[in-house]
């Protein structure tokens, strides 16, 4: 199944949206770790050790682009408007070698 990394772009101030959807988010996110189709998430913060995000990361099989941004465009953080806008490109995983 081919992988695909969504990129969530964080708005300015986003903290408390952040921690009120959390719960939501990372439901949907052990959902597709639970298929065993996530490769890796987590947040991007501004720097090491700051509590500010910029954004997340997701990278995840999916059956094709339409299937990947249909999901991505369902996140509660773009719902809540955590996030400002989120980028979905196809990805080839090269290392570690999962073979």
């Amino acid at each position: 199944m081919p992988l695909f990394a969504i990129i969530g772009h964080d708005v300015a101030d986003s903290g408390q949206k952040r921690r009120e959807t959390r719960p939501m988010h990372l439901d949907r996110l052990q959902k597709l770790n639970e298929q065993k189709r996530l490769i890796v998430a987590g947040p991007t913060p501004i720097e090491h050790g700051a509590d500010a995000m910029s954004g997340s990361l997701v990278i995840a099989e999916f059956d094709d682009l339409a299937e990947a941004k249909a999901w991505a465009e369902a996140d509660p953080y773009l719902e809540a408007g955590v996030y400002s806008h989120v980028d979905i490109k196809p990805f080839i995983q090269v290392l570690p070698s999962n073979s």
